[in-house]
């Protein structure tokens, strides 16, 4: 028997409009995945229709960083517990 490891790390956003959550973004990070999908929840309907341009720069920001996590995998710079 051998061990295997797989360093995967949870990643979670929150795009708020004047201090009201509008939704929430979320992602799980893994060495060795060339895509990384995001899932988002609407949790305020109403002011997510009225605010869809902030809150879907915020879902690309949050790509954005999630990308960029997924790149430091790849890259050695985040520490690996392998």
């Amino acid at each position: 028997m051998a061990l295997s490891t797989n360093q995967s790390i949870s990643l979670n956003g929150v795009s708020t409009i004047d201090g009201v959550k509008v939704a929430t973004f979320s992602t799980v990070v893994s060495k060795g995945l060339s895509y990384t999908s995001v899932s988002t929840q609407i949790t305020d309907q109403d002011l997510y229709e009225k605010n869809k341009a902030e809150a879907r720069k915020d879902r690309n920001d949050f790509q954005t960083v999630a990308d960029k996590l997924s790149d430091s995998l790849e890259s050695g710079s985040v520490k690996s517990t392998e």
